[in-house]
């Protein structure tokens, strides 16, 4: 046999099992979140609503255009969505993988790894979140810019910066820490080189990033207002991290170690070794510690598994081109102790927590000892909720979308808050699009300190009135004792007071209470 043919076999049988990992949790529960946030915003966008304007978001606008387009062509179905969510994740492990064999020229990256990175990719949950789908047009410019360095031509600086560009648009945040790596890198390179006017080569990187954003920045600024604007992106991150942000665990714990501890570690013995590696190699290494150093950062905004994956993903690729310098130096002891700390908590926990998904889904899946209405239950019968298809739902959750789709007529608009508005930490956003009824209101991101103050709770009692909205369903969620300032109260009752006076309770499922307006 042809080692072509070897190749091709490899490749096929590695791929086989990278999608049948992926897909077995195709039909896990959905987020109601973050997920239900995309969906139901690229349900809106398909009736030619906008971001910022029409439905308030602190996220950029590509992931609910990507979304949308999916819809469009496939169906506004979970399923739909689930399966490009599949595909991209794929895509992400495959310009992983590129992105490490680049940036160790003439070596083989360890396959443990690149399997890691796999395994981590597919067990962590989080459907359609921007942290992890960020990754990919991220992954694609750090790629383009090692070829660069690698001495491909300056054309892939350019490319760089498009891709770049397009993370913008996916998580603008995710997307600093890359062009940031990417603009230091450069000028190291450059300066290394002697080329006096080093400061040209970061500006083509730039001219790519600029070329992706200004039509989308442009229309976006002239169609919707600016204090919509402002609130997106000013005063969401302002309210978002007191709101959200969790202190860094102590290093007792086996997730704390996984998440923060082990990246830095990694990432001290790259900066380390730095002198030892060749010359024409620095500025990879320069790259990829300031791409793993600046996602950790990012990461200790809330420290999880999701807002620590784009740090570990960068430290599996850093950590392949460490172990292929200490390799040729035949140093054992450093990248054999780093090996076996990245299977470990990257391969085996990683595993562990993909056949907790996956047992959940073949079983009765349920959380903190929740009452059985909660629960998720293979053996329930279908959903019979035509956007949920085969994805498993809450009980409860299916009772009360079919209970709202049995009475309130398609297209009138209805409203999904909170049972108690002055402390609430997130509210059931993929309701909306479950039962595919268009929101009163275009606060279905909730975000305490925001949707929990005077201001937004009169905005959407406004609309409440203003479009006669007839049911109101109330989602009880777990009260947060986090220490921030989603387990503080903000006892601002307007929303809540006026539901209890205009709105009559009809219903009851589990954590969701259904409410028909009065005098109808």
């Amino acid at each position: 046999m042809s080692l072509t043919s070897k190749t091709t076999i490899t490749a096929a049988f590695w791929s086989v099992l990278a999608v049948a990992y992926f897909g077995a949790l195709l039909t896990e529960a959905p987020g109601i979140y973050d997920e239900g946030l995309i969906v139901s915003g690229a349900a809106r966008i398909l009736h030619g609503q906008l971001p910022y304007r029409d439905f308030d978001t602190g996220y950029p606008p590509a992931q609910f255009y990507t979304v949308a387009a999916v819809f469009k062509v496939f169906g506004a179905t979970l399923l739909a969505e689930r399966v490009w969510d599949t595909l991209w994740r794929l895509a992400i492990v495959g310009f992983g993988i590129a992105l490490a064999r680049a940036a160790t020229p003439g070596q083989r990256p360890h396959p443990a790894l690149l399997i890691c990175g796999g395994l981590v990719t597919g067990a962590c949950g989080w459907r359609l979140s921007p942290i992890v789908s960020g990754m990919l047009p991220c992954f694609a410019a750090v790629w383009c810019a090692v070829l660069y360095l690698n001495q491909r031509g300056v054309r892939w600086l350019f490319f760089s910066g498009l891709a770049a560009g397009a993370a913008v648009l996916y998580r603008h945040d995710l997307a600093a820490c890359v062009c940031g790596a990417v603009t230091v890198a450069s000028c190291y390179h450059a300066i290394t080189e002697g080329k006096r006017r080093w400061f040209r080569v970061p500006a083509v990187f730039w001219a790519g990033v600029l070329l992706v954003l200004a039509l989308p920045v442009l229309y976006f600024w002239f169609s919707v207002a600016h204090d919509a604007l402002v609130q997106a992106f000013v005063e969401f991150p302002r309210m978002n991290f007191p709101g959200r942000h969790l202190p860094l665990p102590g290093p007792g714990t086996i997730l704390a170690w996984r998440d923060f501890y082990f990246p830095p570690v990694v990432i001290v013995a790259a900066a380390i070794t730095f002198r030892r590696v060749a010359s024409a190699s620095r500025p990879t290494h320069v790259l990829l510690v300031m791409c793993s150093l600046s996602t950790l950062a990012l990461a200790t905004q809330r420290l999880d598994a999701p807002h620590a994956y784009p740090a570990i993903m960068f430290t599996l690729v850093l950590l392949c081109v460490c172990v292929a310098a200490w390799q040729l130096e035949n140093r054992k002891l450093l990248p054999n102790l780093l090996l076996s700390g990245a299977i470990f908590w990257y391969g085996l926990c990683a595993l562990i927590g993909w056949s907790g998904q996956l047992a959940g889904l073949k079983g009765t899946a349920s959380s903190g000892g929740a009452p059985a209405e909660v629960r998720y239950s293979r053996n329930a019968p279908p959903n019979g909720i035509v956007r949920a298809g085969p994805i498993l739902l809450a009980f409860d959750q299916r009772q009360a979308v079919r209970y709202i789709q049995r009475n309130l007529a398609p297209g009138r608009p209805l409203y999904v808050g909170a049972a108690t508005h002055a402390s609430a930490r997130l509210n059931d956003a993929l309701f909306y699009f479950l039962a595919d009824r268009p929101p009163t209101t275009r606060f279905d991101m909730f975000v305490p300190g925001i949707t929990t103050g005077a201001a937004v709770q009169s905005e959407i009692l406004r609309d409440l009135r203003q479009k006669q909205t007839e049911y109101v369903v109330l989602f009880r969620a777990p009260a947060s004792r986090e220490p921030n300032l989603s387990s503080v109260a903000s006892g601002v009752r307007i929303l809540d007071d006026a539901i209890w006076r205009d709105y009559t309770q009809v219903a009851e499922f589990g954590r969701y209470t259904i409410w028909r307006r009065n005098n109808l």
